[in-house]
């Protein structure tokens, strides 16, 4: 075997091992292992496309590596988790993507980009979640108790406007009124995203009352 193709292989179980390390002290799902082993495969793969396509008329390297990016796709969609009124997970989805992106840059010999990208992928997940959270200070929190009339597809476009003007979902609670539903939504928002929430909801057919309050 080729010291050149073992030096790929074990440099994209480090980069993937590096991204990883962070994710497990975030306490993610997809940590150190996960990482690593994504990072090692889409390595292997994109080396084993160029082997095969290696002296044969015509062949595309890149046609084995290329079902990587929709096949990380599936992977990264059983990260995401989706709540009654909020979606989790798609940074860790856009991670693991990032980490086949990394292990498909060492398997094609594109050593001084992955180390960059790897470097660029740690800085968005610590520093800029360092920065997000100074942002979500300058934010309220915000209580709606929202009643409704007993109309199921109220409660689905309520929970797309809140995805729409996405606003950072907290805690959320159905409850049986007297002459349909109560919804109680506790969520973190600006004073304008507050505003457009109130006059969508209040435009919707069959919401007899909204109320807010900020906490």
């Amino acid at each position: 075997m080729e010291i050149d193709v073992i030096l790929k292989i074990f440099l994209a179980a480090m980069l993937g091992g590096i991204i990883g390390l962070e994710r497990e002290l975030a306490n993610k799902e997809a940590g150190l292992r996960t990482n690593i082993l994504i990072a090692i495969g889409s390595s292997l793969i994109t080396i084993l496309s160029y082997k095969f396509a290696h002296g044969v008329v015509g062949a595309d390297p890149a046609r084995l590596s290329a079902q990587i990016v929709s096949g990380i796709g599936f992977l990264g969609a059983g990260a995401i988790i989706q709540s009654r009124f909020a979606v989790h997970g798609l940074t860790t989805a856009a991670t693991i993507w990032a980490v086949a992106a990394i292990g498909i840059a060492t398997g094609s010999g594109l050593y001084l980009l992955s180390f960059l990208v790897t470097i660029l992928t740690l800085i968005v997940l610590s520093i800029f979640k360092i920065i997000s959270k100074h942002i979500d200070k300058h934010r309220k929190h915000f209580a709606y108790v929202i009643k409704i009339k007993d109309k199921a597809s109220l409660i689905h476009e309520i929970k797309k406007v809140i995805i729409d003007l996405n606003l950072k979902y907290i805690a959320a609670d159905i409850k049986k009124g007297k002459n349909g539903f109560d919804i109680e939504v506790l969520i973190t928002a600006s004073e304008l995203k507050n505003k457009k929430f109130i006059e969508a909801v209040l435009q919707m057919d069959g919401v007899e009352e909204l109320i807010s309050e900020s906490l």
